[in-house]
């Protein structure tokens, strides 16, 4: 069986947006799948990891289409060292970027990607005539490639997959940043084509899949592979080792981080991994902190993945905004992997809860919490390893529900 896979991030690309299906194809390899992944060149990335090529299995065809590059305009405009938002407003705005923007937001739907599409399209349907491919995906956000999708779709009758790795119209930054009511019914619209018209609709959580109009939905988690961690091997330190891995996106509020560190009595040392902050945020975060905290820029995957392990305490935020119970990052379940102890700002109920709370050395508080979190980080001992069953959260167990979806 073939299946098509389209997804505007693959890499060279690094972060988030790439791991659920460079996880998924290798285990697709392996069941017998063929698998031509269809992507971006050149495009837009939050990040560039080299190292992550190395995870494409040879077997793997990977069709690269020119996508325009607004980040050179955005540099033009706004200086060399300045980049695109990426899936966060800047906390501090000039009217100028304010505008560009309210522009984005109102004039551009789904999302920037989408002048992308016409050449995906073109690019897609060539190779769909040239081998006879059983099943296409399309992966979002950008939830503008659902749109090529269902295009192929109907031009083909190819049996069709969506996947949704973070929810459309109640997507954090378009909760935080309301378009215009028109330009909220049309995503609306969209949405609701998508998943009336897909085969099955792949979808990170069950509450997501809930808050999703009507359509052939299955829940498909990011899960963890196995393999990466090991390698992967905890040193002990003198030091209590807080650390934050990954960027910031719309909802989550670094002053959490910076209030925590303020109230903890335990000496500790912090460090923040691949996150951009402002000089604003770096400042109150020095100030927040007797030790001076490690502020690393970007790092490779697997180097992300080794401080995960070689630290005594993760912290993870839930985008605080309406809709957030369903929240389900990559992030969580290399965390849940790297056996770390996690402190974790949350609502009192949602899918992170009920995952944390099976697994001892995790630990849920609410944004307005900060002193209960802190007494909970001062009686932590040192080099605690975390317990509990993570198999069912693997990328091993994932596979087996996407197989079966693709067998059908």
């Amino acid at each position: 069986m073939r299946i098509l896979l389209i997804s505007y991030y693959f890499p060279p690309c690094g972060g988030a947006p790439v791991q659920r299906w460079l996880r998924f194809i290798p285990h697709l390899v392996r069941f017998g799948y063929q698998v031509t992944v269809l992507c971006s060149e050149h495009g837009d990335y939050p990040f560039i990891d080299e190292a992550l090529c190395q995870k494409i299995p040879p077997q793997v065809q990977v069709i690269r289409v020119k996508a325009p590059q607004w980040h050179r305009i955005w540099q033009k405009i706004f200086g060399k060292k300045s980049t695109i938002p990426y899936g966060r407003i800047p906390p501090k705005k000039s009217l100028l970027t304010k505008l560009f923007i309210w522009l984005r937001i109102n004039l551009i739907v789904p999302d920037l990607r989408v002048f992308w599409n016409p050449a995906a399209y073109r690019a897609a349907l060539s190779e769909l005539k040239t081998k006879p491919y059983s099943t296409l995906i399309t992966t979002g956000p950008p939830h503008s490639s659902h749109l090529i999708g269902m295009r192929l779709q109907s031009k083909t009758k190819i049996r069709w997959f969506a996947d949704f790795r973070d929810p459309w119209t109640d997507i954090h930054y378009l909760k935080l940043n309301p378009p215009l009511p028109i330009v909220q019914n049309i995503h609306k619209y969209l949405e609701k084509k998508v998943l009336s018209r897909a085969d099955y609709v792949l979808i990170v959580s069950k509450e997501i899949a809930d808050s999703l109009p009507e359509g052939n939905k299955l829940v498909l988690l990011n899960g963890f592979d196995p393999h990466d961690f090991e390698d992967t091997k905890y040193i002990s330190s003198n030091s209590f080792r807080i650390k934050y891995v990954g960027q910031f996106t719309a909802g989550q509020k670094p002053s959490l981080i910076t209030d925590l560190c303020k109230t903890i009595n335990r000496e500790f040392q912090l460090s923040m991994i691949g996150t951009q902050l402002s000089s604003a945020e770096v400042q109150e975060l020095r100030q927040s902190c007797i030790n001076t905290p490690v502020l690393k820029g970007y790092v490779s995957h697997e180097q992300a993945i080794q401080e995960m392990v070689d630290a005594d305490l993760l912290i993870l935020l839930v985008n605080d905004y309406e809709g957030n119970r369903g929240m389900l990052t990559t992030k969580l379940f290399e965390y849940l992997a790297s056996r770390t102890p996690i402190l974790c700002f949350s609502p009192p109920e949602g899918a992170v809860v009920d995952i944390l709370s099976q697994i001892d050395g995790a630990k849920v508080f609410s944004y307005n919490q900060i002193s209960n979190a802190a007494n909970w980080v001062d009686s932590l001992p040192l080099g605690l390893r975390c317990n509990g069953n993570i198999d069912s959260y693997s990328i091993d167990k994932q596979i087996v529900t996407l197989a079966e979806a693709l067998s059908r």
